[in-house]
């Protein structure tokens, strides 16, 4: 590839007081890339997007309403011009400079790196919650069970791709909300992709915008229609023609 651009696609809803901090923090973890950031707006209510362009965002989507971070990571990556597609959350809940680490990754021939919680080597620099890591563990063990796919740890918020691996994924993707880690991954697996997993560090920020039971039961529901789709054919096996 000639193009080393790295598009890191940050879905924002409400972050109006960190998103600029956010955008400088990227800055300075990967000075020595070639950096894109898009801000997608997932149809806030305050001033996210002014704060996002005044931070230096390169590219600011706004949705015109609240439609979830499936919705909003897809739109970021379609407007995304880089030869690698990275997104992850815009609290920086995962210390930047790991963003480098997927790149290495992908150059390594993978077709998508995800960060993974459960690796041996990750950090955790503050704990989750009782409520929220027992909740992770049911919601994997459930998912597990409906969409059957490899991995530990489906709902880490750091995750690259290279472009065409992107575009081949999110051609099909259709989850809105929280659950759309799981559809990506099990679009990979269905088009035989390389994924790699890698540690992460963490820094646990309990968010104030997302309810986290009302957020999983509709979590599980997506991906129980992610297995309805399958078994209807919805996901094909094969990559879409180069368009």
């Amino acid at each position: 590839m000639t193009n080393r651009l790295i598009s890191v696609v940050l879905p924002a809803y409400r972050a109006a007081p960190i998103v600029a901090e956010s955008i400088n923090r990227i800055r300075r973890a990967t000075k020595n890339a070639e950096i894109e950031i898009i801000v997608v707006d997932d149809g806030s209510d305050d001033e996210t997007s002014n704060e996002a362009r005044t931070g230096g965002a390169d590219q600011v989507i706004e949705l015109k309403k609240n439609l979830g971070k499936g919705a909003a990571v897809r739109a970021g990556v379609a407007a995304a011009t880089g030869s690698y597609v990275v997104f992850t959350d815009v609290d920086l809940a995962y210390e930047p400079s790991q963003i480098l680490k997927l790149i290495d990754g992908l150059n390594a021939g993978a077709d998508l790196v995800i960060g993974s919680r459960r690796h041996s080597a990750s950090q955790e620099m503050t704990a989750a919650s009782p409520a929220r890591k027992w909740g992770s563990r049911i919601f994997s063990r459930l998912t597990w069970i409906l969409v059957p796919i490899p991995h530990l740890d489906t709902q880490c918020g750091l995750k690259g791709f290279t472009s065409r691996a992107a575009q081949q994924i999110f051609a099909q993707a259709k989850v809105d909300g929280f659950a759309f880690d799981v559809e990506i991954l099990f679009l990979a697996q269905k088009l035989n992709l390389a994924i790699t997993e890698i540690p992460v560090s963490l820094d646990h920020l309990e968010q104030s915008t997302v309810k986290f039971i009302p957020q999983a039961i509709k979590m599980l529901y997506d991906v129980m229609r992610i297995r309805t789709w399958s078994i209807l054919g919805r996901y094909t096996d094969s990559p879409p023609e180069p368009g």
